[in-house]
């Protein structure tokens, strides 16, 4: 460089910087100024502008920048061909000099103007010899310009090569009938045409190509065919220092100074890269990042310098991006950000109290107390939340800090709470559906056992079963308790007066069920003799069966046939199904192909369940049972305890579990927080089923015009500012003043008015809409990258590939800086396009929207939130496992295996129980069944399990709790009298004491069940010596029992005197048969009470019922009725002087139907009662067989047989002789009823009974109370009711009550009854009444005396008396009351 005060830029070799370090444009409107240096101190500098422009000779190599650079030694000529020479004008302090010296020198040398001319003549001379050399310099940067010029190096205008020849950009040509082509980009694109099918293929140059060839026209050129499409691309030529030009690349192009291609980038220094490009190399060092900082330094082996981390801040060093309070000021929020400190006022929120207090050490003031709903609670009080029991809130700061109250369940059916309480209480048992209080009974769904509630558990025992008068007591369908009316014997059951055989090692053993009683006993098989023939070997008899030929006493099993047994008796082969011993289980299992059920497994409810296996009840499902040797034990299952207020119970479910939450088809479990599915600023909790919802709080955005986030307005990176947004770093006008200028800067907006910049012109100009004055001639504009619109001089804009950096155009060169970012308000900011931003998180290298959740990255089973930048982490909500013990899961615990005591189990594992060596558990989701270990099947029937093992041997025997050794022989604990058993081998074999032969043929069973002859059995009962007793069923045999013997003789049947004879079935003999009414037999000659009528009497007679009336017969002067007597009463038992015993009758008159009966009372002395008798109906009988009854009889009789009521004449009706009886045929029996008849108002003595009639008649009607007689027929009113109509039908008086309508009268109108009306009307006011000289108001009602009452309807009095009931009174009473 030829001035040694000046440098070029660095990025910029056409910008010279001084060397104070200030940056000097070439593009400056203002000339350079003088630079001043040794030995040139007042030579002009000129500005050598040559034809190709200044861009163009100010080359950015910095080779090429020395070579268009002059000597020292070289001077400038004033013109060149083709360019200007501008000389720099002399710098102001020369100019103000020379004016300063000209005056002082016109003064001192006024007398002398040689002198005053010399100087300047002297230096014109010094000016043109510098004019001179400078002309000379000229001529030689001329001649440089010229070879430059022919030596610089064009890029070549893109060709395309098809054809044999260079096609320019955009060429199209056909090299054949089906293809088109075109040079785009340097690049031939051929297509085929359309619409042509014979050119589905490819066609180039007369040659045909199939899909997906690839081919070479020429050797430059390589092609492909693709569904009709060719696409070729040219060979890559060399590039270097112009090589020899070929076929393919028929161009030169020029290279680099040190056999450098075009293109080609190397790195000559650590930290410079060079580029070969047309020709000229170019060459910049690294493009570092502007640093914001306060100390920067430049690591070993870096090109870039760095911002040295961490600040110092108050004497106190703090690491980068620490957030502090200041120790000076503690209301100072301060943060550490590339090296600098920055330091913002504690914002305080507005506090919710009307007093807040300010307390030491704090900067905000807070509350002293809370208040909400009118109600206050002090700091750090706690309190039950109105309306929900179940939430606990507290009063923090003035803040209310609520939370859910965790309830702890110690039973497995706790009560539900009780009201205004949150959790469930132990009181009282919950279980389905149903609440039951402690010690009420609770539904087991086992008929045979009985649960109650029990302080919230349920406990289940067995019916308590009273004792039986019997050893083999046996169990009836339906009933839960053994009964002595069958019997138990082995595991089978039998009936009473059963026999049944039991057959074990050969042996034939008979027993018999009696009362729960069973005995047993061995029967020998008689052994048939051999007999002898006359000649010839001795033959015994056999058996033959299917072919085959068994010996005499020989059992086998049928082939084919493994259930039946056969034995061969006499040369008679018998066979018969194999009796099983009963299984030493409760449900043995039939397996296929066997005789008998063993105890392998289980047979429950028609399923099949190996042993050892557990599994729910299919009847019911809180029932866990588990199949141990062939017999189901069965438990209630229990339930794990809830956490929330109301559990539900489902259908199919047996524990009650907190109920789930269903939001937008997504299933969330009770108690947890989740981000609404659809609004992620929504935060929800899941409570008691219900989802509820409540939108995020936004943090306070620390910027005063944020863009609007995701879910809040807090979004720094950009400003919102009158209605638009803008990014950072923009500059926008203002929005109401042209004149103002505004600039986004991290949130903020800064307005001011337009500062004008100096203007280089003479003449600014001021046009219409602008703010500032402008230069008429237009100064350069700059390009903007990627084009478009280039930028105007001073306008900012922003690079599209870089919207972080902000560019400024002045006079078409580019400066460009990067924005600065602020610092973020959260702790996990993501990178946004420029500068880091809150609208989501960046938490261990992913990127998280804003209000999302995910699994914690570092610590397992917690969910992290990311909200507005800021991450925060909790353990995750686990909902409560719907199973007693389950295993630990990864986060949560899960009912796919067990935690039982301590110890994990996998699901389907067993293990023995930690508790009981013998026992055995398994795990079965989550729930945990122990059960006795099951052991090896044995062969014998009454193992013994010795002392210290689990299962049983066959080394003993234990039978009915009796221990026996092997071989040992005791006798039998069920009969020990009559029974010794045996142990061998671990099963007990029993047998009855031999008894001697009886000598009788109809022995009777003594002790032991032995024959003896002092009684008799037959037909399985017991008759004494001489005892006569029934035979057989159905035999009508009478049989007497002798020395043992039984003898019978037919039954003789007495004769029987009634004509009606039934035989029962099953009976000998005939008997008399009664009378079928209401459902029940009656004997004959018997009497009852009706059913329906009490004061009714029916009688049986000759199978006809008749039932009548009683009628009553008065025999003293003063009789009395109760309450449920039909006749009445005399006090005492006595008639004429005579007194009678109770149980007595007697006939009171000459009358022989009349009866009186002396009867007992519950309380008091025996009354007597008197009625007519009844006769009984003679139904059939023809009126000349009609008997009149005789001397001191009541009834008559009929001299033939009455008709039978048959099945052919059931349901018709006869008349009897009687006209007041109906008669009808039901049940085989005739029925008669007698005929009420009504009462009558006229005399006794008025009263006639038509011919054929059974009820008196009168011809008119007696009205007692108004004293007078009505005419058949005749109707009339009550006088004392006008609602009653009477009339008279044959002397019986008819009554009806009229029923008025509802009436409803207008405000002041009366409702009025008049004189002989029975309904009321309405009435307008009316006048008053005058009753006995004084006035009565209308409405107003008086008594005249106690039995007449008169009123004041519309000014008319109107009285009413009391009508009395007719009265019936001896001649005694009629006088007493007649005095009184």
């Amino acid at each position: 460089m030829d001035d040694p005060d000046t440098l070029p830029v660095a990025g910029d070799p056409c910008s010279i910087r001084e060397a104070t370090g200030r940056p000097r444009s070439r593009h400056s409107p203002s000339y350079p100024q003088q630079v001043r240096g040794p030995g040139a101190d007042t030579s002009p500098r000129f500005l050598l502008l040559g034809k190709a422009g200044l861009g163009h000779f100010c080359s950015p190599s910095p080779f090429s920048f020395h070579a268009s650079m002059p000597a020292p030694s070289e001077t400038i000529s004033p013109s060149l061909e083709g360019g200007v020479i501008l000389p720099e004008p002399p710098g102001l302090a020369d100019i103000q000099d020379y004016q300063q010296q000209a005056p002082a020198r016109s003064s001192s040398h006024a007398g002398a103007p040689q002198e005053q001319w010399r100087p300047l003549e002297e230096r014109l001379e010094r000016l043109e010899a510098q004019m001179m050399e400078l002309g000379e310099q000229n001529k030689e940067l001329q001649a440089r310009v010229r070879q430059l010029e022919s030596c610089e190096c064009r890029p070549a205008s893109p060709q395309c090569w098809g054809l044999g020849r260079a096609w320019p950009e955009g060429a199209r040509w056909e090299p054949d009938t089906c293809t088109a082509c075109v040079c785009q980009d340097g690049a031939v694109h051929c297509d085929p045409k359309p619409d042509l099918p014979h050119c589905h293929g490819c066609s180039h140059n007369g040659q045909t190509y199939g899909n997906g060839e690839t081919f070479s026209p020429d050797a430059c050129t390589t092609c492909h065919c693709l569904e009709g499409t060719i696409t070729c691309t040219q060979k890559p030529c060399p590039r270097g220092p112009c090589p020899e030009p070929g076929t393919c690349c028929p161009h030169c192009e020029p290279g680099c100074p040190g056999g450098h291609r075009d293109g080609e980038t190397w790195q000559p220094e650590p930290c410079v890269i060079c580029t070969c490009q047309a020709g000229t190399m170019r060459c910049q060092g690294p493009s570092c990042a502007e640093l914001n900082c306060l100390e920067s330094y430049t690591p070993p082996g870096e090109c870039c310098p760095v911002c040295r981390p961490g600040c110092e801040y108050e004497g106190r060093p703090y690491e980068e991006g620490a957030n502090f309070l200041s120790s000076a000021d503690p209301c100072l929020q301060c943060s550490c950000l590339r090296s600098l400190v920055r330091c913002a006022p504690i914002k305080c929120p507005p506090s919710p109290c009307p007093e807040p207090v300010l307390r030491p050490g704090h900067c905000c003031p807070t509350c002293q107390g809370c208040t909400e709903g009118g109600s206050r609670w002090d700091h750090g009080q706690e309190w039950t939340a109105p309306g929900d029991p179940c939430r606990i809130c507290r009063c923090l700061e003035g803040h209310i800090q609520c939370r859910q109250r965790e309830c702890s369940s110690l039973c497995p059916y706790p009560a539900r709470p009780h009201p205004g309480t949150c959790c469930p209480l132990c009181d009282g048992c919950f279980l389905n559906g149903r609440e039951y209080r402690s010690g009420e009974p609770v539904g087991s769904g086992d008929p045979c056992s009985r649960c109650h509630c029990a302080n919230g558990s349920v406990q289940c025992e067995p019916l308590p079963c009273p004792p039986v008068p019997c050893r083999h007591p046996g169990r009836m369908p339906g009933q839960c308790c053994p009964v002595c009316d069958g019997c138990e014997y082995q595991g089978h059951q039998y009936q009473s007066e059963e026999t049944f055989r039991l057959q074990e090692r050969g042996r034939c053993i008979r027993c018999s069920c009696q009362a729960g009683e069973v005995s047993c006993e061995e029967q020998a098989c008689p052994v048939a003799p051999c007999t002898l023939p006359d000649s010839g070997p001795q033959l015994c008899p056999a058996c033959v069966l299917d072919g085959e030929e068994f010996a005499e006493g020989v059992q086998w099993e049928p082939d084919g046939q493994p259930c039946t047994a056969c034995s061969c008796h006499d040369g008679v082969p018998m066979c018969g199904a194999v009796l099983c011993s009963p299984p030493p289980c409760q449900h043995p299992t039939q397996l296929p192909g066997a005789c008998c059920p063993s105890c392998e497994s289980c047979t429950y409810h028609g399923q099949v369940y190996a042993n050892g296996r557990n599994f729910t009840d299919a009847d019911s499902p809180c029932r866990a049972c588990r199949c141990e040797a062939g017999t189901v034990r069965c438990s209630l299952v229990d339930c794990p305890p809830t956490t929330c207020a109301r559990p539900q119970s489902g259908p199919d479910q047996c524990c009650p579990r907190c109920p789930d939450c269903i939001l937008e088809e997504q299933v969330f479990v009770d108690g947890e927080s989740f981000s609404h599915p659809r609004d992620p600023c929504q935060e929800c909790r899941c409570q008691e089923g219900h989802a509820h919802c409540r939108p995020r709080a936004c943090p306070r955005a620390p910027c005063a015009h944020p863009l609007p986030g995701t879910c809040c307005q807090n979004d720094c990176n950009g400003c919102a500012f009158g209605g638009k947004e803008y990014p950072n770093g923009a500059d926008f006008p203002h929005p109401s003043d042209p004149c103002r200028q505004c600039r986004c800067l991290s949130g903020s907006v800064q307005c001011l008015s337009r500062r004008c910049p100096p203007l280089p012109c003479p003449e600014p100009v001021l046009l219409p809409g602008e703010c500032c004055p402008q230069c008429p001639a237009t100064s350069s504009g700059c390009p903007r990258p990627g084009g478009g619109v280039p930028a105007r001089h001073l306008e900012h804009f922003s690079q599209p590939d870089d919207p972080c950096r902000r560019c400024l155009c002045l006079d078409g060169s580019v400066s460009c800086q990067r924005l600065p970012c602020p610092p973020a308000p959260c702790s996990h900011p993501r990178q946004g396009p420029c500068c880091p931003s809150c609208d989501g998180c960046l938490y261990q290298g992913k990127d998280f929207a804003s209000g999302e959740r995910f699994p914690s990255p570092t610590a397992s089973c917690h969910v992290c939130l990311c909200w507005e930048g800021n991450v925060s982490c909790e353990p995750r909500a686990c909902a409560p496992a719907q199973c007693p013990f389950p295993a630990r899961g990864d986060c949560c615990p899960a009912c796919d295996g067990c935690e039982y005591l301590g110890e994990s189990y996998l699901s389907g594992q067993e293990f023995p129980d930690p508790r009981e060596p013998c026992n055995l558990c398994t795990c079965l989701g989550g729930f945990v069944t122990c059960g006795r270990q099951p052991c090896e099947p044995l062969g014998c029937s009454h193992p013994l399990t010795p002392a210290g093992h689990c299962c049983p041997t066959c080394q003993g025997c234990l039978y009915h709790g009796v221990t026996a050794a092997h071989g040992e022989t005791l006798p039998d604990p069920l009969d020990p009298s009559c029974s010794l058993c045996t142990c061998q081998e671990g099963s007990v074999r029993c047998q009855k004491k031999p008894c001697p032969p009886a000598l009788c043929p109809h022995p009777s069973p003594g002790p032991c069940f032995c024959p003896v002859c002092h009684s008799c059995l037959t037909q399985g009962q017991e008759h004494q010596d001489g005892a006569e007793f029934e035979g057989p069923p159905g035999s009508c045999e009478w049989c007497r029992c002798q020395a043992g013997q039984v003898s019978c003789v037919r039954l003789q049947c007495p004769p029987l005197s009634c004509p009606l004879q039934v035989m029962e079935q099953g009976g000998c003999c005939p008997r008399c048969r009664g009378c079928l009414a209401h459902g029940e037999e009656h004997p004959e000659g018997s009497s009852w009470v009706h059913p329906q009528s009490p004061c009714s009497s029916c009688m049986c007679h000759e199978g006809v019922v008749t039932c009548a009336r009683v009628q009553c017969v008065s025999s003293c002067a003063q009789p009395h009725r109760g309450l449920s007597d039909c006749c009445p009463r005399c006090s005492d038992c006595e008639h004429e002087g005579r007194k009678y015993e109770p149980g007595e009758s007697f006939q009171p008159g000459a009358d022989p139907c009349e009866v009186c009966i002396c009867e007992l009372q519950p309380e008091g002395p025996p009354s007597l009662q008197c009625h007519r008798r009844q006769c009984p109906s003679l139904v059939g009988c023809p009126a000349s067989q009609l008997l009149p009854p005789g001397p001191q009889h009541c009834c008559p009789t009929c001299a033939q047989a009455l008709s039978n009521c048959t099945e052919g004449l059931l349901g018709s009706e006869v008349a009897p002789p009687d006209p007041c009886y109906t008669c009808q045929c039901q049940d085989l029996t005739w029925l008669c009823i007698h005929q009420a008849c009504p009462e009558l108002s006229c005399p006794p003595s008025e009263r006639h009974t038509p011919p054929g009639s059974c009820c008196p008649e009168c011809r008119e009607c007696v009205v007692e109370a108004e004293g007078r007689r009505v005419a058949d027929g005749e109707s009339w009113r009550d006088p004392s009711n006008a609602c009653i109509t009477c009339s008279c039908h044959r002397g019986r008086v008819e009554c009806h009550l009229e029923e008025c309508p509802a009436l409803s009268c207008p405000q002041g109108w009366a409702k009025v009854r008049e004189a002989g009306s029975c309904c009321e009307r309405c009435q307008a006011p009316a006048q008053s009444c005058a009753h006995e000289g004084r006035a009565v108001a209308s409405g107003e009602r008086w008594a005249v005396d106690v039995c007449t009452t008169c009123s004041c309807v519309a000014g008319t009095v109107s009285c009413q008396s009391q009508r009395c009931p007719p009265l019936s009174c001896g001649p005694v009473s009629a006088a007493s009351r007649a005095v009184g």
